[in-house]
């Protein structure tokens, strides 16, 4: 049985819980508790005519129900005294429960698996078990002192481990399974944000390197009609080629498939920077990377070669790597008059994508232009056979 109407709203899909703000656990509702109350004390009601007085014994018992129920009730409550308040009803039934039992025998030793049921619903979790135990052994001592048969001893001390155990563990188990339906919805709330950030940086890195390096060419093209129709042709072509291109890589973003790799990556650094009027010197690794390294700096040539070809100004730039004990560094320089280093999408999401692989990116003005430096600590050996960078990035 479940109270679904005290749940609040975004638990109600999990129908399975509710809260105890009193504990901030879980538990099966206050009235799927308190169905058990009056099936645990048909026992000593009927037994009610043989103690007397009577009206002592009614009293006894109605008021150790009454605590039961409001304990639980008051668990599910969502104030502030709902903690204190627990524990006091808890103590008092746990009082009236060892005066009635010692005073009354053994048709009243069902009341200590009130009691154990009790602690095992709402009693605080950090000593929850302890406390079923101790009651446990007092149920045990109790009916024992009393001089009731062993099997009666047996029989109170096992249903009152039984009730409270079985119901702290299903609280807890309502509990977990409640936390990890929140991770759940977390996570993938996470995973959609780092899917929308992947996108919109790969989308920055693809459409603005391409498109600074179009809106270049175009500017040949125009600079050479009608003198030059061969030339203007081949810059046509090469728009033409890179816009195909850029199709392609677009719907791998799309997709989630987009990478790069850095000899892919200067050799449309050649492309852009001459298309620019550009002079490139490159000075590729003298070994091949791992591939996480090599991804790395191929966006970083990309983002660095797009800034100098729409920000610089420059006639010259340099792409050179230093490939240390411990770390490989890429330095991309020109000397051109741009101005300070602004944190812009292109930016940002180059340096996420080095601290992923716990690297570290500098942009900052030289007395000779500008520089931008990527550092990366060595991962592991190349996954791939040697490639020939030098070959492919031939200094202009």
């Amino acid at each position: 049985m479940t109270t679904r109407q005290q749940c609040p709203p975004r638990r109600r899909r999990f129908a399975a819980a509710c809260p105890l703000p009193a504990w901030g656990g879980y538990g099966p509702g206050p009235f799927a508790i308190l169905m058990w109350t009056p099936v645990l004390l048909i026992d000593p009601v009927l037994s009610l005519p043989r103690n007397g007085p009577l009206w002592l014994a009614a009293s006894g018992l109605a008021a150790i129900a009454a605590v039961n129920v409001a304990a639980v009730i008051v668990a599910y409550r969502d104030r502030p005294w709902a903690g204190r308040a627990v524990l006091a009803l808890l103590a008092a039934q746990t009082l009236l429960t060892l005066a009635t039992t010692s005073w009354y025998g053994a048709h009243w030793g069902v009341l200590f698996t009130l009691l154990g049921l009790a602690y095992g619903a709402v009693a605080p979790p950090g000593w929850a078990p302890l406390a079923v135990l101790c009651l446990t052994a007092v149920s045990a001592v109790v009916p024992w002192w009393q001089g009731a048969p062993w099997t009666q001893v047996w029989v109170t001390a096992l249903t009152t481990f039984l009730c409270g155990m079985a119901t702290f563990g299903f609280h807890r188990l309502l509990t977990v399974i409640a936390e990890l339906d929140a991770t759940r919805q977390q996570l993938a709330l996470e995973a959609v944000d780092r899917e929308r950030l992947r996108f919109s940086r790969d989308l920055h890195d693809l459409l603005g390197h391409t498109l600074s390096v179009i809106v270049v060419k175009a500017e040949a093209i125009r600079r050479l009609l009608p003198d030059d129709t061969a030339a203007a042709a081949e810059h046509a072509g090469d728009i033409e080629n890179i816009g195909r291109e850029s199709l392609v890589e677009v719907r791998q973003a799309v997709s989630g498939y987009r990478d790069t790799d850095l000899s892919r990556e200067l050799d449309r650094a050649k492309i852009a920077l001459d298309a620019a009027g550009i002079k490139l010197r490159a000075e590729p690794p003298a070994e091949p990377l791992p591939s996480e390294l090599d991804t790395l700096f191929g966006w970083a040539v990309r983002e660095g070669v797009t800034n100098v070809v729409r920000h610089s100004g420059a006639d010259n730039c340099r792409i050179a790597f230093a490939d240390e004990a411990a770390t490989v560094r890429l330095t991309v320089t020109d000397d051109g008059s741009g101005g300070e280093p602004l944190e812009g999408s292109g930016l940002r999401g180059l340096r996420e994508r080095a601290a992923a692989a716990d690297g570290e990116v500098t942009a900052a003005r030289t007395r000779q232009g500008f520089t931008l430096t990527v550092e990366a600590p060595h991962r592991s050996a190349p996954d791939a056979g040697p490639t020939d960078l030098r070959a492919r990035a031939e200094p202009g």
